[in-house]
Parts: C-alpha cells; structure tokens; sequence
C-alpha cells in the first residue's frame, strides 16, 4: 500500500530536504518502525514502505500567502486498521552540524553548555529530541553561525487534550487522546536537521527532574479504523546578524504566530492574593535565631514545616518577608507585617557570614549549613533587599544597617 503525499515547494526548503518514518505498535509487542521512501509521480509524492502498512498519510506543504512562515506542512493520518503509531519527520537544514547553535524557546539556548552534564545539553549528546509542552512554543530553530541563515519549525495545533501512561520509559501506549508531540535537533552524518513528529518522544535521553536524566521514551497513540488526525507545522527560514538577533527574530515570529493574549479566570487579583497569602502565615518558622517561611525541601503530601532557611532559589526567605510586609501593610494584615520586619531583623542580626556574605542556605534540623556559596543566591538576596530598602525609603522609614550591610555585600561580589 503506498502513503501519499501532495507537494508544492519553493526553492527555500527544497522537497528533498523532508523525510520521514512512521511506527507502528502492537501493544505487549516491539513496534516496526518504517522508513517511508518518496517517489514522485507528476505533483504527488508517494512514500511508500518496503512492505504493506495499514495507514494512509497525506502530507502537504505549500507556501502561504498571508503568514511569515515559507511553508506549511499539513499531515493527515488515516488508519484502515485500528493502530498505535509515532510519526517522524526531519527536515535537513543543509548546514555543518558543529557550525550551528540551537533554539528551543524556555528550554535549550546554544548547546546548552552551561547546563550540568545531569540536565540536557551537548554534554550528553549533540541531538536531542522533547515534548512539545516542555518549551515556551513548541518550536525548533538551527542557527548557522557561518552564513548567518536559520531554518525553524513551529507547530500550530489547539493543545486541548492530555493522557497518562502506565511507564515513564521506552515504547510507551497512551491511555486517551493527546495533543503533544516532539520537536528537537539531531545530527545526521554531520548535517544539522530539525526533528518533529506525533506524538512525543524523548531522546537520547528523557528529563524527568531536576538534575535527573532517564532513558528514552517514545509514545503511541491509538487511531480508530477509519479516523484521521491533522497535524500542521509552520517552516521558516531566515538571516540574522548574529544569535541575539536570531533569538529576536525567532520570539517575535512565534509571538504573531501565537497571538497570547490574557487568560480569563473566575478569581480576582484580590482573591488570589488573599489565597497565596496563607502560605506566609502556616510556613513561618520562629523557633531559631532566623525567623523564615519554610520552603526548600517542602514535602507537599504533608506540608510539614522543615527548620531550613535559604536565601533565594526555592527557598526565597527575604523575597518572600519582602512580599508579606508588603501585603500586610496595604491590607491591614498586621501579622503578616510583623512577620515581614522579624524576618529581615533577624537576618540583620544573624544572617550575615564574617565577611559580609549572606548566609545562604542554613539547616537547622542538621545543624550545619552550606560552605559553598552561589552568585546566585546572593544575587536574589540582593535584589529582595533592594526592594525591601526601596519600599521602606518610599514610606518613610531608613535603615542605615542594612544599607551597610548591603553595601559590603556588593563590594564583596564586585
């Protein structure tokens, strides 16, 4: 049976630029994965199988009239069977692998580098393939730093539905109905191409928490006899001056493509503050020389308060007095506020290393604390007392020690 495909392409990504497989799955059986060959017969492109597979798929790609993208790709899936399937494509960008660096908005900038070897980056591998739901827009793009051109692919769907799976690793059956699928960058005999499909995998390596790299997954989804499912992607290709530029271009093309706009809720802002406030009140800690809200290393099943104080990162102490001072006293919350001024007096007081530093991450319930400390940490510990000092100064009140404080604080770091 051959799977065919409709193609009207321009010069921009050429039609042997596109390949792609389809597998199949029996469930308590290995899936058979299918190379799909294109032979081209007039204005139709036939993929076709090295044997007979009960699935017809029809994939489009033209260039639009009224969109910034150079084509878009349309796929349909028709199942004459009932089947579980994972459908792959690749585009070849044509450029040199090692002269690119790589985008996937809110989750791989460049290579990644400055992630640790346990998180995804070229440490691990130099191709890499996720979720669409991890990244900000589910969109790949390949930046060639040689010539200054770019290749991206964006895909467009309504994202309205979700299902669990019984295993978090391998060949994986989902329960319902998803919308996710994948999106990524592999190097294929040393030509960058952008990976996509649907639905999701994850490869060479899955990311399952923080610092916490697990083996691959890859997820089927079940097609009744008879239906068909539509998936659409946005290709564009471009010049950029360097990789800020690209990076610019690449937001603003997905922001039009997009259009956010605000999320209507039933709760008001005054509500939801009033909500989130209860965690000021039941997390204090006021047993030990610092006073702070319990945070880091929070078990949810129990919510049971931990005696650890840390500044910035999870823990947010000063950060988080800041916003309860703040609240308080614009709400009348004299608790809170209370709270807020016990917080920034004891770090005042007990907060600060010898040479001037903030104490970053203090464990009561060990009795110890950390030695090593981050720029990090001491940054936001900056920042929450830039706004604590600002706000204290724009109603009035000055605070020359913490004002010292923090002025060593920053000739430290500087």
């Amino acid at each position: 049976m051959f799977i065919v495909s409709t193609v009207q392409a321009t010069a921009r990504v050429a039609e042997n630029n596109f390949s792609s497989s389809i597998a199949l799955k029996i469930p308590g059986n290995n899936a058979a994965h299918y190379p799909l060959q294109e032979i081209r017969k007039g204005d139709v492109v036939q993929l076709k199988a090295n044997q007979n597979i009960p699935v017809v798929i029809t994939r489009t790609i033209v260039s639009p009239n009224l969109s910034a993208a150079d084509h878009v790709v349309e796929v349909v899936i028709t199942a004459k069977e009932n089947i579980y399937f994972n459908f792959k494509q690749w585009v070849n960008t044509r450029y040199s692998h090692n002269d690119c660096q790589f985008y996937m908005p809110g989750f791989w900038y460049r290579r990644n580098l400055r992630s640790p070897k346990e998180a995804p980056s070229f440490h691990t591998s130099d191709s890499w393939t996720v979720r669409e739901d991890r990244l900000s827009v589910p969109m790949t793009a390949i930046f060639n730093e040689k010539s200054g051109t770019y290749l991206s692919v964006m895909r467009m769907d309504d994202f309205k539905h979700e299902a669990l799976t019984t295993h978090k690793e391998g060949e994986v059956i989902i329960s319902g109905k998803t919308s996710i699928g994948y999106t990524g960058f592999e190097n294929k005999n040393g030509d960058a191409r952008i990976s996509f499909g649907f639905p999701y995998q994850e490869t060479p390596k899955t990311y399952i928490r923080k610092l916490t790299l697990a083996p691959s997954v890859e997820a089927f989804q079940f097609l009744e006899k008879g239906k068909s499912i539509r998936l659409t992607w946005l290709v564009k290709s471009g010049k950029a001056s360097d990789f800020s530029d690209f990076v610019r271009q690449s937001w603003e093309y997905s922001y039009d493509a997009w259009l956010p706009g605000p999320v209507n809720t039933p709760f008001s802002d005054a509500f939801v503050k009033k909500t989130l406030t209860g965690f000021f009140t039941r997390s204090f800690v006021s047993d030990y020389p610092l006073k702070f809200n319990s945070g880091e290393g929070l078990v949810v099943a129990t919510c049971e308060n931990l005696a650890r104080a840390e500044i910035g990162f999870v823990g947010r102490v000063l950060l988080n007095a800041f916003n309860a001072l703040e609240y308080g006293q614009q709400n009348n919350r004299s608790e809170l506020v209370a709270n807020g001024y016990s917080v920034f007096d004891s770090y005042l007081e007990h907060g600060f290393t010898a040479n001037g530093l903030l104490r970053e991450h203090v464990y009561y319930d060990k009795n110890t604390e950390a030695s090593n400390l981050s720029i990090r940490r001491q940054s936001e510990g900056v920042y929450a007392m830039f706004q604590f000092l600002q706000y204290e100064k724009n109603n009035g009140r000055r605070h020359p020690e913490w004002e010292t404080k923090l002025q060593t604080l920053l000739d430290r770091m500087l």
